[in-house]
């Protein structure tokens, strides 16, 4: 992945999300809009480098194109569906302060919270993750959000800090 420390690399990479959803950042959600903005900047352009990079020479440049256009849409509508778990999983993180918080993937609740913060945050360095083998395909998840780093990026949107976001 591109590192997003090049500002001018974000910006241009923010206003094609302004171009694609002219109400973007929505102040009113702005968890969905913070959200919205990290799977565009980071998941978003590296899973379509991937894509290019594995269609074969003979496809059709408009197929790529379609495929490319499903995958953001499928990505972004991921990450919508998963802004409760995420504000859920924010809100534990903050009670935890600057260490970890863990979750149990045991627990269905917990689980979804998880993958949320590790698909979200994690895969996009806001966040670090370990995982504990609890046996037989079970999981502790202890995850640490960097928030400076994610308040700087909100920052960067046009957006308030996460705590303001979650209303504290």
């Amino acid at each position: 992945m591109q590192s997003l420390d090049d500002h001018d690399l974000l910006d241009r990479r923010l206003d094609e999300l302004r171009e694609r959803d002219h109400h973007f950042p929505d102040r009113r959600h702005p968890l969905t809009s913070l959200t919205k903005a990290i799977v565009w900047c980071e998941k978003v352009h590296a899973d379509a480098l991937t894509l290019e990079a594995s269609a074969k020479a003979r496809r059709p440049l408009a197929d790529v194109a379609r495929d490319e256009e499903r995958l953001v849409t499928d990505e972004l509508d991921r990450a919508l569906h998963s802004v409760p778990d995420l504000e859920a999983g924010l809100r534990l993180a903050r009670a935890a302060g600057p260490g970890e918080v863990a979750f149990d993937s045991r627990d269905p609740q917990q689980d979804a919270v998880a993958g949320a913060l590790i698909s979200t945050l994690v895969s996009s360095r806001f966040a670090t993750v370990r995982t504990e083998d609890l046996g037989g395909e079970a999981y502790r998840y202890y995850v640490t959000v960097d928030w400076p780093a994610l308040d700087a990026f909100a920052a960067r949107v046009g957006l308030p800090p996460v705590a303001e976001m979650l209303g504290e």
